[in-house]
């Protein structure tokens, strides 16, 4: 759940964190409010949530789903520990 999360932060703020390194190899600094225009911020939250959606829409196509019937771990019969694992 927490890598689903930063990955979605990391997605949302990647634009923001590019516009700022554009600023600064211009001269200016990202720390003044009069270079985050209105007009600037408005398409940089578009390009940040069309990159979140691009980011679910991939992680949800390249996930693999595994068939079968899921055992929990457990202590076996000779003691040993037995990771969970899929069984088909």
């Amino acid at each position: 759940m927490t890598r689903a999360i930063l990955e979605g932060l990391v997605l949302f703020f990647l634009p923001f964190a590019v516009f700022a390194g554009y600023l600064i190899l211009q001269g200016q600094s990202p720390l003044h409010p009069e270079v985050w225009s209105r007009k600037a911020l408005s398409w940089l939250t578009i390009v940040a949530l069309a990159l979140c959606i691009a980011g679910v829409v991939v992680i949800g196509a390249r996930r693999t789903t595994e068939l079968g019937a899921f055992v929990p771990s457990h202590v076996g019969k000779d003691g040993q520990f037995v990771p969970g694992q899929f069984q088909r």
